[in-house]
């Protein structure tokens, strides 16, 4: 990871309003993201997959839950912003590129219309793109980049994963919510490999479905890289990224 990579990762997750920054690690001790669930998410990001984020009210930890899966990002993916009216001005071939929201609101980084499917786009030339968005069910998500903004479907599909965030005790919907007090949680995770919809593969109630897609011994090894990090007490999102990316190859080279 070069100095470019590690000055991105620092402004992205420098925390905001006196919040800390939670990495992966993090969201495992506080139950917001299972072990088993973090390892399949971990294998699917390693392996190039695109992911969102969502939850209806603000607060809730999209953001800070979309940047934890950052670290397992593949190390020759080159880590990048995408903002308003640059989103194709790339100059590499393969990125990992990152909104900051996909909504019509302000902040006036955030990507919606053209902009908005420039960056899906993206995610059909091959590239991860990794965002967020204020919805509560995937048909919500559907409904805004597809009918909305013009999305063509099979550009919906190039994002693999689409997880949904719940806030315990609290109901859905706009706004926004302190969720400082709260256990947030994942409640629902969708997967599509692209070919066809999306399906579900975890609910909070029954978590990874028996028919959920993976490669269990990759997933294995990223539940043993995430039992390390939380043993050894490694994480910093930019700690992650690097140890993982020697763990991977270790992994590669046995197999």
């Amino acid at each position: 990871m070069n100095q470019r990579e590690i000055k991105l990762l620092q402004d992205l997750c420098t925390p905001r309003r006196g919040e800390r920054a939670f990495s992966i690690v993090d969201l495992i001790q506080k139950k917001t993201i299972p072990l088993d669930l973090a390892a399949f998410l971990a294998s699917k990001v390693a392996r190039g997959a695109s992911w969102i984020v969502c939850s209806g009210p603000g607060g809730v930890g999209k953001t800070t839950t979309m940047r934890s899966l950052l670290p397992f990002a593949p190390a020759d993916r080159r880590l990048g912003l995408a903002l308003p009216n640059k989103v194709l001005n790339l100059r590499f071939e393969q990125g990992c590129l990152i909104s900051n929201e996909l909504s019509d609101h302000p902040p006036p980084t955030y990507l919606w219309d053209k902009d908005l499917r420039d960056f899906f786009e993206l995610g059909s030339r091959g590239h991860q793109i990794v965002g967020n968005m204020h919805v509560d069910h995937l048909d919500q998500a559907r409904s805004e980049v597809v009918d909305v903004n013009g999305v063509p479907e099979r550009h919906f599909r190039s994002v693999n994963l689409f997880l949904f965030l719940r806030l315990q005790g609290h109901g859905l919907g706009q706004g926004r919510v302190d969720g400082s007090r709260k256990r947030r949680f994942v409640q629902e995770v969708y997967y599509t490999d692209g070919a066809l919809g999306h399906e579900r593969v975890y609910t909070a109630r029954r978590g990874l479905l028996p028919d959920a897609p993976g490669d269990e011994a990759h997933e294995t090894m990223c539940a043993d890289f995430l039992q390390d990090a939380l043993t050894n007490r490694k994480k910093s999102t930019i700690e992650l990224r690097q140890r993982f990316a020697g763990w991977a190859s270790d992994y590669a080279t046995e197999y």
